[in-house]
């Protein structure tokens, strides 16, 4: 837990709180003044700041853009799990990892907030992807190496165990029964899902996807298939949206706020059919997850899935990005996007035979 406080709105980010905040990075900070150029509301609330700092700053390096990025919004106290959780992540995981992250520079939580200090990627020419701009075969693989990185480093690791020391980050689950379930079970009713099946997002969706109780059988299925595979950390929301490329072209992951224990199908499944035009994922799929599963081993993995069971896994793990991308609200994701990427998982859930298109 934190022992500065952590501010709760915006006005509270002043240049006396940054400069105590950076002083952890580099002793002797100060922030001299600082402007805020913009603040990007959302899950969770992103403060663009450009500081001034005095000697130490600068000689430690200090960027002038900087992203403030807390729960600063008046909705904060429902999902401050998912301040705390990505805090934590930049504090005790990042660290830890060798794959594309931007530049943190604090990160702590409180029983009431999360907040991380990072570099503002764009002064230096990264470029945030977009759904509707597809990956190519390269930069696909890539990411699915990163992730490799991720997966494997706890891998198995008993440090996922509840009692262990990541056991703190939740275990993903499609539906749960706990209060976090209840947005997914409303999204099954039958008004509810009748809505979202009459918005333009569902005109690219095979027929047999819209079925809703189909829907919560698959949701179901997946629910009891996933705690029998292999334990990891994952990101738990892999869409473009998420990711960025540097100026290298390298590839890098933003949003940590749905860091979970569970299973690498969880994100190769939804990155891979999210983040490519259907065509390419069909020509491309099989070489990408073989690449995939050999990067696992590269990365110190001795048990790693043959193809017949990842294949399984991948299967099992395509209802969870069909439903939440047919059932985004676009308070959450602008309706073009859902249009892009929900028959996207649609057709391939027909091209692989995956619930709820097994039959098909």
């Amino acid at each position: 837990m934190s022992e500065l406080r952590l501010p709760l709105l915006p006005e509270e980010v002043t240049a006396g709180w940054l400069g105590e905040a950076l002083s952890g990075y580099a002793p002797g900070v100060a922030v001299e003044r600082i402007e805020v150029t913009d603040i990007l509301w959302g899950t969770g609330t992103k403060m663009m700041v450009t500081a001034v700092y005095n000697r130490a700053g600068r000689d430690a390096g200090l960027p002038e853009r900087l992203c403030v990025k807390a729960g600063l919004a008046e909705h904060r106290e429902l999902v401050k799990f998912c301040y705390q959780t990505e805090a934590r992540f930049f504090a005790e995981i990042a660290p830890r990892l060798s794959i594309g992250l931007p530049r943190c520079f604090f990160a702590a939580a409180n029983a009431d907030q999360g907040v991380v200090i990072m570099e503002d990627l764009r002064p230096a020419g990264a470029q945030i992807c977009r759904v509707q701009q597809p990956l190519s075969r390269d930069q696909a693989a890539a990411f699915l190496d990163d992730l490799a990185a991720l997966h494997a480093r706890w891998w198995n690791d008993l440090a996922l165990a509840d009692e262990g020391e990541l056991g703190w980050l939740m275990l993903h689950d499609p539906l749960p029964d706990a209060a976090w379930g209840d947005f997914g079970r409303g999204q099954l009713q039958p008004e509810t899902w009748a809505h979202y099946m009459g918005l333009p997002r569902s005109l690219g969706i095979p027929r047999v996807c819209r079925d809703r109780e189909a829907m919560h059988a698959a949701l179901q299925a997946l629910r009891r298939f996933a705690p029998g595979g292999p334990t990891c950390v994952i990101h738990g929301d892999a869409h473009l949206g998420n990711m960025y490329l540097d100026a290298a072209g390298r590839p890098g992951f933003l949003d940590w706020q749905t860091a979970r224990r569970g299973h690498w199908a969880q994100d190769v499944t939804y990155f891979y059919v999210s983040a490519l035009d259907p065509l390419d994922r069909r020509a491309w799929e099989g070489d990408l997850i073989a690449g995939y599963l050999a990067a696992l081993g590269r990365h110190g993995v001795a048990d790693a899935p043959g193809e017949a069971e990842a294949w399984a896994a991948i299967r099992a793990h395509m209802v969870y990005g069909l439903f939440y991308w047919m059932v985004n609200p676009v308070e959450w994701q602008a309706e073009e996007n859902n249009a892009a990427v929900a028959p996207r998982f649609g057709w391939a859930a027909v091209d692989l035979g995956a619930p709820p298109a097994e039959a098909v």
